[in-house]
């Protein structure tokens, strides 16, 4: 067989970490060497080679390696050759599933060097060996913690971006330093904050004043793809207040804040507070401990006073969606000296409704949520009216369960009668040893007896078949239709029905930008797409 071979080799950081520097048969250079050396003796064709300097064996999203699976999945490579197990990867589940499964799916021989591996071969040591390198992971995982773990503990930076308004210290990059070039804004927004502007306020002021976005101003891959407002970004209420609830602008430096999950996962999770590591005064800040204080009061109060409740305190709060954008519309409150109003309003209209972004979809709420009943009222009514409930479940859920049950009888009486006929053959075959009846009335009885066992089977057979013919998704269409029918009559019979009956009727409510009203239903029975 004529084999495509590709030669894969990876290093990472911690291999290569310079406290405790790489022996020379790891690295790059070498691993060429030794696949290069390997191949040419056993007359394989390198075709191509794929490098992955700095990843960690627990990390799969690899360029090299990605660009690999690609090429295997194009036909153009079916071997694949690596120095050892763990230059594949260590962590054993992804390591294990791509060389026992993937590789095998897709027709690839693989082959470790110097663990002498070969799949056209196989090795019934591979587990062990996989697990040794997991375990190897999970120690540099550990040990890397606690190195990370003793310079936080100590003040020292150790992420990969600042925070905005702050830089690493060229002559020591564990230490922070005042950005000078967005310096004038992180004093501008504390500034606007003390004089009693809301974070939303300040957020449009640094957009209208086209100041980029954090993400973009540091260049970051995901500040690429920002294109609004000239691809400077919209910045967010959420930003400034981050940015306003911070101790690093106090000068403390706070870190420790999120956490992967386990070593070989790529998802975090945020901490909690007393796990953190702040240590006080190791920078410059941007205000002291008391502007700090007096900030965070201002902040609760405001949020003490928003003008947006929960979407639970409303009948059809959750429910409502823009037609256009597919956000969600938020339920505001308007309160007046006697009186208090409600009405619906686009999010993204909320947010970025100021540079032509959606539209805001405003609607009375209590006279949606009034014309929605009654819309409700009418389906139901009519769901009513069009069915005969006690015609359909006799002709749906329960034929199909009294159905089910005679045949569960029917199986059951000729289980038995087989039974019956079988002891008797074996009480016979007693007699016949015994003397009690001749061969020839064996022979005669047994004949007839297994005639007879031979027609139950059939009819057994022909039962179970039939039994298994009775779609499932018929039972299922029959209970959710008796499901559909017992929350109708529930809605009918209340006067004024409940958020959660509402929201186990209703899918989903959508407002367009000229005010139509389009109500999606859950149960099929009912589910059409009608405008209110």
């Amino acid at each position: 067989m004529q084999y495509l071979c590709a030669s894969y080799r990876r290093l990472s950081e911690a291999d290569n970490d310079k406290e405790n520097p790489v022996d020379e048969s790891s690295s790059i250079k070498s691993q060429k060497m030794i696949i290069d050396s390997f191949a040419k003796f056993n007359n394989l064709t390198i075709v191509k080679e794929y490098v992955d300097d700095g990843y960690s064996g627990g990390n799969f999203e690899r360029p090299g390696f990605k660009e690999m699976i690609s090429d295997i999945e194009a036909g153009k490579i079916n071997c694949v050759i690596t120095k050892d197990l763990s230059r594949l990867g260590r962590e054993i589940y992804k390591t294990g599933r791509y060389i026992e499964e993937y590789f095998l799916e897709k027709g690839v021989r693989y082959i470790a060097i110097n663990d002498s591996y070969d799949s056209n071969i196989g090795d019934s040591m591979l587990g062990i060996r996989l697990s040794v390198n997991d375990l190897y992971l999970r120690d540099v995982s550990k040990k890397v913690k606690t190195s990370l773990r003793a310079k936080q503990e100590k003040g020292e930076y150790i992420g990969s971006f600042p925070l905005y308004g702050y830089k690493k210290d060229p002559d020591n990059r564990h230490h922070l330093i005042k950005d000078e070039k967005v310096q004038p804004v992180v004093e501008l927004i504390f500034d606007l904050a003390l004089d009693g502007f809301a974070p939303q306020k300040i957020a449009d002021i640094l957009t209208t004043k086209k100041i980029p976005i954090p993400i973009v101003y540091k260049q970051e891959p995901r500040g690429k793809l920002i294109t609004e407002n000239d691809g400077l970004g919209i910045w967010k209420r959420q930003t400034i207040k981050n940015i306003l609830t911070s101790q690093m602008y106090v000068g403390h430096m706070v870190q420790n804040t999120y956490n992967k999950l386990n070593y070989n996962s790529k998802k975090i999770r945020k901490t909690r507070v007393e796990d953190q590591v702040v240590i006080k005064n190791t920078h410059e800040g941007y205000i002291d401990d008391t502007t700090y204080d007096k900030l965070q009061n201002i902040l609760k109060k405001r949020s003490v006073c928003s003008n947006v409740d929960k979407h639970e305190d409303y009948l059809l709060g959750g429910l409502l969606y823009c037609h256009e954008c597919g956000r969600t519309i938020r339920i505001n409150k308007r309160i007046y000296k006697t009186t208090v109003s409600h009405f619906t309003q686009c999010n993204l209209y909320t947010r970025k409704g100021k540079y032509g972004m959606c539209s805001s979809h405003s609607l009375n709420y209590d006279w949606l949520e009034e014309d929605i009943l009654k819309y409700l009222t009418n389906i139901c009514e009519n769901f009513v009216k069009e069915y005969d409930f006690s015609e359909l479940e006799d002709g749906s859920f329960k034929v199909i369960r009294n159905k089910l049950k005679k045949l569960d009888e029917s199986i059951n009486d000729l289980s038995n009668e087989l039974t019956i006929h079988q002891e008797t053959i074996d009480a016979l075959y007693l007699d016949k040893v015994k003397g009690v009846v001749s061969e020839d009335m064996f022979k005669r009885i047994s004949d007839k007896t297994n005639h007879e066992i031979k027609k139950i089977e059939v009819k057994l057979d022909t039962l179970i078949k039939e039994k298994s013919k009775i779609d499932p998704q018929n039972r299922k269409a029959s209970n959710s239709f008796y499901q559909c029918k017992k929350k109708v009559l529930e809605y009918l019979s209340l006067r004024k029905p409940t958020r959660d009956l509402i929201v186990r009727l209703i899918e989903r409510i959508e407002i367009d930008k000229d005010k139509n009203i389009y109500v999606h239903l859950k149960y099929k029975e009912m589910n059409i797409k009608n405008m209110a």
